[in-house]
């Protein structure tokens, strides 16, 4: 923004008066420019103190990673920013028994959740978690005894549903017997009293995704969520964004935009589709986006702004619409989500009517003693209290 011209004559003003004018002038410009070096913290708007916390007007499912309990208790989470709270992770054996880890139980954070309206769903699966998938879908059998003790666990613990994280459905077979698994699962949890949310965490794409029947199963699922992110990393061999809002270069590995794209395309119903927040970045051993790239490393945010704290270099891509930052000698690159990109990720969950987001995961984001990330999605997705 140009500031007005002002004209002033030198004679009728004393010299005192006019110079006091000029700084107040420049004082006043000064404190209407925003500095680039706020990194989208222009976004960081100080709400009123109230008794009644607004709505949120979408929703907001944050994984909780369960080994990571003793450094990030339920103390710390931010109940007051999450519609969901998704607890990673259980997962099915060979032989169709849901194991659960000795320090998974946590009946505190799910008592703490409830008292503040967020439902706590059982996550199962995850990377690393998922050999016991393919033979328990496979057999009516073992379907039937891994359901009964899913349906036991949500009664006996007072979870509010189911999390399927399958990573990944692989061939046709999987995809037959995955869809069986599912409808099976969605019936028993509608049933119980009340009935339990069932969710799915999927690929962002249709390299995994061609093996998931989206048109068919979506009625049994209350949200389907995209994993947008991880779109570079050791398995491409380039650089790249971790989750690029926009595709830009036309760089084949995706982008938000485009698994939006996809979903539409595989009938996902908007009112059940979430988009994924990550809360952490990928290095690059490069200086320049989509250049040859041999290595990659996983930072969480907090991490990051370490980083950046050291002498980093921030930069922010205009055309995908996310920061990176380059190292002080420029041989390594950076992508990572923060407060700007992350409020314009909600804005697009807003402006394309989708039902809300998942976050991969919510202890990541811890600075300067809050939660900005996921505080940045909730101002953003917040709407006035209903009386």
């Amino acid at each position: 923004m140009r500031p007005a011209i002002i004209k002033i004559r030198v004679k009728s003003i004393p010299s005192c008066l006019l110079i006091f004018g000029l700084g107040l002038l420049l004082l006043v410009l000064s404190f209407s420019q925003v500095s680039s070096q706020q990194r989208g913290r222009e976004f960081l708007q100080k709400e009123k103190t109230t008794d009644r916390q607004p709505k949120l007007a979408r929703v907001v499912m944050g994984y909780y990673p369960g080994w990571k309990k003793s450094e990030f208790s339920h103390s710390l989470i931010d109940f007051s920013s999450l519609t969901h709270l998704a607890h990673a992770f259980t997962w099915p054996d060979s032989q169709g028994n849901l194991v659960v880890a000795p320090n998974y139980l946590y009946p505190e954070m799910v008592t703490a959740a409830h008292a503040h309206s967020v439902k706590v769903i059982m996550s199962i699966g995850g990377w690393g978690n998922c050999q016991g998938f393919p033979p328990t879908a496979a057999s009516p059998e073992k379907r039937a005894r891994f359901i009964s003790q899913v349906v036991n666990f949500c009664l006996q613990n007072n979870y509010d549903g189911v999390d399927l994280d399958w990573e990944f459905v692989s061939s046709e077979q999987e995809r037959q017997d995955f869809s069986d698994l599912v409808r099976e699962l969605s019936t028993a949890l509608r049933a119980m009293d009340p009935p339990r949310l069932l969710t799915m965490a999927a690929p962002s794409g249709p390299y995994w995704g061609r093996w998931i029947n989206y048109e068919g199963l979506h009625p049994y699922f209350d949200y389907i969520a995209l994993m947008t992110y991880d779109y570079h990393g050791t398995w491409s061999d380039h650089s790249g964004h971790n989750s690029p809002l926009y595709t830009c270069q036309n760089d084949p590995c995706g982008s938000w935009d485009d698994s939006f794209s996809y979903a539409v395309i595989r009938e996902i119903p908007l009112n059940k589709l979430l988009l994924g927040i990550p809360f952490f970045g990928r290095s690059f051993n490069t200086g320049r986006l989509y250049a040859p790239s041999t290595q990659s490393q996983h930072y969480t945010y907090a991490d990051i702004q370490k980083l950046m704290a050291s002498g980093w270099k921030y930069n922010w891509d205009f055309c995908s619409q996310v920061p990176f930052l380059l190292s002080p000698t420029r041989t390594t690159l950076l992508s990572f989500d923060d407060i700007r990109s992350v409020f314009h990720k909600c804005r697009y969950v807003l402006d394309k009517g989708l039902a809300g987001v998942i976050i991969w995961e919510i202890t990541a984001d811890l600075h300067r003693g809050r939660p900005e990330l996921l505080q940045t999605v909730a101002r953003t997705f917040r709407t006035p209290v209903q009386k």
